[in-house]
């Protein structure tokens, strides 16, 4: 498959309307893929295609993130890929990123934090050791002065600026503890967003926003005790990675149509948001 989407690269300056069409339609058909490898295509091409196909990806865009959304979903029932699913968002505010490159990074950074980890000891040393290289070592912070800049929300853009806001701090956690085998799980109180590390008998929620804070079970209670929550258990158990991406996307919605007013790109976070909600 990936040797005939390349062959067609190649027919990119071929300016027959069904050529064309057909490279529109094997790219959409291909669309994570496209998405998350697109440097790996391009680097293939001659020079003279490059402008052809950064013009197409652009063109593009939009419906090959909503396209890479749906199929992230097709492809896992039970959950979706939490970190491809940021790559694409970011993929679709910047189409030039290197998702690749992303990742990477974030690599380096579970490599970093797993060469002083404990081996042994209390989880509360494990946060902490993941917060202090994240806020200490690397300097992350919360974006407390410019909450609602959509920067704060995009995978690529926390990692250039280092700052960000509950969710997407909480989300370069999960990511990390992905790597390293640690049991974190997203926590979405109403306004805010913690996580948890729950394993055996061990259950500690903590503040990505507030540098690793740590919280009893009582205190988020109440917190929840003063909202519309009813069942706290729904809350406190934990959320899926699917609820995650909805919540940045809602953020997102929020901020381009009440912050950063975009018709447009509040429109098109609309059919993301669609493709999530809707059963497979």
């Amino acid at each position: 498959m990936q040797q005939k989407l390349q062959n067609l690269l190649q027919l990119l300056d071929d300016e027959s309307p069904t050529i064309q069409k057909i490279i529109e339609t094997e790219i959409l058909t291909n669309a994570l893929s496209f998405t998350i490898d697109q440097e790996k295509y391009r680097n293939q091409l001659v020079n003279e295609h490059l402008a052809q196909f950064d013009e197409l990806m652009k063109a593009l865009n939009t419906k090959l993130v909503k396209k890479s959304l749906r199929m992230l979903k097709e492809n896992s029932p039970d959950d979706i890929d939490l970190e491809k699913a940021m790559l694409i968002i970011s993929k679709w505010e910047s189409p030039g990123i290197d998702c690749n490159q992303i990742s990477s990074k974030i690599d380096r950074m579970a490599e970093q934090i797993l060469k002083t980890m404990p081996k042994s000891g209390h989880p509360l040393g494990i946060i902490d050791h993941l917060s202090y290289y994240i806020f200490n070592v690397v300097h992350f912070s919360g974006n407390s002065t410019d909450y609602y800049n959509p920067d704060n929300s995009f995978l690529h853009k926390l990692l250039e600026t280092k700052k960000g806001i509950p969710i997407s701090l909480s989300i370069l956690y999960l990511l990390i503890a992905n790597r390293l085998d640690i049991p974190l799980f997203g926590v979405p109180l109403p306004a805010h967003f913690i996580l948890k590390y729950y394993q055996g008998e061990d259950e500690i929620f903590f503040d990505p926003y507030y540098q690793g804070r740590i919280y009893s079970r009582d205190i988020c209670i109440g917190y929840l005790e003063n909202t519309n929550i009813e069942n706290f258990d729904s809350i406190l158990d934990g959320c899926k990675n699917i609820d995650i991406v909805t919540r940045v996307l809602k953020n997102l919605r929020l901020v381009y149509s009440s912050y950063e007013e975009s018709p447009v790109k509040s429109s098109e976070i609309e059919l993301f948001l669609e493709v999530m909600v809707l059963p497979n």
